[in-house]
């Protein structure tokens, strides 16, 4: 885990809010399986991951969304 140069970094919370999710468990469970690297920032104790990977990553559907929300 290493901060990339030239990489733009956002947080776990919003690749949730850009993939649609309303809680950031998927996101973490895409880290653990290894669909997302995570990065790190001088100074910083957070994990931060590429906006490039997360945008090549499927959108959630709406169908899957709402049963998410239901369970």
């Amino acid at each position: 885990m290493s901060e990339p140069k030239g990489k733009d970094l956002i947080s776990i919370r919003e690749a949730a809010h850009i993939l649609g999710f309303r809680q950031s468990t998927p996101i973490v469970n895409y880290v653990n399986n290894k669909r997302l690297t995570t990065y790190s920032k001088r100074g910083s104790k957070r994990r931060w991951l590429s906006r490039e990977e997360v945008y090549s990553l499927p959108k959630l559907s709406s169908a899957t969304q709402s049963t998410e929300d239901l369970g």
